[in-house]
C-alpha cells in the first residue's frame, strides 16, 4: 500500500516534507483521523505497533468493530474542543499499557476537520510506579525507621516508623530538616570524625549510635547507610533500647551468677574438707569402739549372761551401720563432685560383673539373674559402675524374700530414644511413693524389714543426672519394681 502524507497545498511542500520526517522521527506513535474517525496518516512508529491502516476507519481497523467505541475520546475532543488522555491495554498492543491522547486539529477559521492520537508505551513506567508503590508500602508497614537524604544530608523522604523514634508525629516535620539536628553534639562529632569519612570511603556502614528525640531524650539505635549514586543516603535506623536493657539484665545476672557459682565452689571446697575430715574423725573413733569391743569379747564375754552378750552384739550392729553410712555418704559426694572421663561403656559386661560380686557373697541365695548382652553407652565408667552396683543392690536386697527372685537387665526403645532397666519380681512399691524414691535417707520399707539407710537411689539419680540423663522408677506391691534410665550419646560432664 503507498504511503500517505498531511494533504498540504503545493507551495508548502517543504514544510510537509519536514512534517513527515518530523513525526517519522518520534518515537510516539503518531496517527491523524479526520471527523469521521478515517484514518488520514500513520508514522512509522504507528505503523509498528499496529499495522498499515490509512484509509480505514479506526474502530474497524483497531477494534474491529462496525461503529465507533463507545466513549471514544477522540470524538469527545471533537465535541468540546479540549484534549484528553488515557490509559488503556488493548489487544493489539500485546497486553501492553499503553497511554493515549486525543487533540482536535482545526483550520484557519477555528473548525475541527481533524484529530490527532499520540499513542505511548508506558508499560515500563507503569512496572516501575508499581514497583514503587510495593516499595513504598513495605517502607511505611515496616517497624525499622527508613529515611532518604539529599547529598546536603536533608530528609526528603522517611516513614511514620523513623518520625516516631525521633519523637515527631508526622514524617513531614522532618521533610527539609538536617539528620545533624537529631543528635547530640558529642554524638555528632564521632559521626563526623569517625563514621561519615568512613562511610563515603566505603559507600556503606553499620554501627550503633545514640539518637535523641525531639524532647531531648536519648536512646540507643542501630544504623545502616547507604550511598546513592547522586549522593543521597538511604538510612535505616532500629530502637535497640529493649535489647540494651535485656543485655543489662544478662550481664547483671551472669555477674550475680559468677558471684553464686564461686561462692558455691568455696562452700563445696569446704564441705568436700568436712566430709573428708569428718569421715576421717568418725573412722577414728569407730576404731576405738572395735577395739574395746574386740578386747570385751576376748576377756569378758565367756563371763557375761546373756543380756550383756546381746548388748556387744548390739554395738557390732551398730558400728557396722556406721560404717556403710559413711562409705554411701563419701559414695554419694563422690558421684556429686567428682570430674567425669566419658568413654563407651559396655553396661552388659559391667552387669555381669557387678552381679557376679552379689552372688558370690551370698553363695546359698538363688537368684535368676538374666543379662542382655551387647548394651553399649558413653560415660563414666567409675560412676556407672557405682550406678550398677546401687541397682542391683537394691534389687537383690528387695527380692531376698521372693521366691524364683529374678533380675533382669536390658535395654529398648522408646520413642527415638534407648532406655536401660534393671527390673526384678521381689516386693515392689505403691507408685503413690513414687517422689520419695531418690531423696536421700528416705525408704520405703523400715530398717526392720531391710537393712539399708536409703542413699543408693539417690547416688543412681545424680550419677545420672551428670550425665544428662533421667532416671525413674515404676513398681506394684508384691510384683517387683523396674528402675529405667537414658545415657545420651553425647553426653557433657557437668
Amino acid at each position: 500500500m503507498t504511503r500517505k502524507r498531511l494533504t498540504i497545498p503545493p507551495d508548502e511542500t517543504a514544510v510537509s516534507v519536514c512534517a513527515d520526517v518530523i513525526l517519522d522521527a518520534m518515537a510516539d506513535g503518531i496517527s491523524i483521523q479526520d471527523t469521521e474517525l478515517r484514518v488520514l496518516y500513520q508514522n512509522e512508529a504507528h505503523r509498528a505497533l499496529v499495522g498499515e491502516h490509512a484509509g480505514e476507519y479506526c474502530f474497524a481497523a483497531y477494534q474491529k468493530r462496525d461503529a465507533a467505541c463507545e466513549g471514544c475520546h477522540l470524538l469527545l475532543s471533537f465535541t468540546d474542543g479540549m484534549v484528553h488522555r488515557r490509559e488503556t491495554s488493548t489487544p493489539h498492543a500485546g497486553g501492553r499499557m499503553m497511554e493515549i491522547i486525543s487533540t482536535p486539529v482545526r483550520d484557519a477559521e477555528g473548525r475541527i476537520v481533524a484529530g490527532i492520537e499520540a499513542v505511548r508505551d508506558i508499560t515500563a513506567r507503569k512496572l516501575a510506579e508499581n514497583q514503587l508503590m510495593q516499595h513504598r508500602a513495605a517502607m511505611e508497614a515496616s517497624m525499622d525507621g527508613m529515611a532518604i537524604l539529599d547529598s546536603s544530608g536533608s530528609y526528603v523522604y522517611l516513614n511514620q516508623a523513623h518520625a516516631d523514634f525521633y519523637g515527631y508525629d508526622s514524617p513531614s516535620r522532618l521533610i527539609g530538616m538536617s539528620w545533624k539536628t537529631l543528635y547530640h553534639p558529642d554524638e555528632l562529632k564521632r559521626f563526623e570524625d569517625s563514621i561519615m569519612p568512613l562511610f563515603f570511603q566505603t559507600g556503606r556502614w553499620r554501627g550503633e549510635a545514640v539518637g535523641r528525640r525531639r524532647d531531648g531524650s536519648r536512646f540507643p539505635q542501630e544504623i545502616s547507610l547507604g550511598l546513592l549514586a547522586d549522593g543521597g543516603i538511604v538510612c535505616v535506623v532500629r530502637d535497640i533500647s529493649d535489647r540494651k536493657r535485656a543485655e543489662e539484665d544478662i550481664r547483671r545476672m551472669n555477674a550475680g551468677l559468677e558471684r553464686r557459682a564461686l561462692e558455691l565452689t568455696v562452700a563445696n571446697q569446704e564441705l568436700e574438707s568436712f566430709s573428708y575430715s569428718l569421715s576421717h574423725d568418725i573412722r577414728n573413733y569407730m576404731s576405738r569402739i572395735s577395739m574395746a569391743v574386740q578386747t570385751l569379747e576376748e576377756e569378758y564375754v565367756p563371763t557375761m549372761d546373756q543380756g550383756a552378750s546381746q548388748l556387744v552384739h548390739m554395738i557390732h550392729q551398730a558400728e557396722d551401720g556406721m560404717e556403710g553410712l559413711i562409705r554411701a555418704m563419701l559414695e554419694l559426694f563422690k558421684a556429686t563432685r567428682n570430674e567425669l572421663v566419658h568413654t563407651q561403656v559396655d553396661l552388659s559386661t559391667l552387669a555381669r560383673d557387678v552381679a557376679t560380686l552379689f552372688a558370690e557373697a551370698e553363695p546359698s541365695r538363688h537368684c535368676t539373674v538374666v543379662i542382655q548382652p551387647g548394651i553399649k553407652a558413653e560415660g563414666d565408667l567409675t560412676m556407672l559402675r557405682i550406678l550398677m552396683e546401687n541397682l542391683f543392690g537394691n534389687a537383690w536386697k528387695y527380692t531376698a524374700r521372693t521366691e524364683n527372685a529374678r533380675i533382669e537387665f536390658g535395654a529398648t526403645t522408646y520413642g527415638d530414644r534407648e532406655v536401660y532397666f534393671l527390673r526384678d519380681n521381689g516386693v515392689g512399691f505403691h507408685m503413690k511413693d513414687v517422689a520419695n524414691l531418690f531423696k536421700p535417707f528416705r525408704r520405703l520399707h523400715t530398717g526392720q524389714e531391710y537393712a539399708g539407710i536409703g542413699i543408693g537411689l539417690a547416688t543412681v539419680q545424680r550419677i545420672i543426672q551428670r550425665h544428662d540423663g533421667e532416671v525413674w522408677g515404676e513398681g506394684e506391691p508384691g510384683k517387683g519394681a523396674a528402675f529405667f534410665f537414658t545415657l545420651p550419646v553425647h553426653s557433657r560432664p557437668r
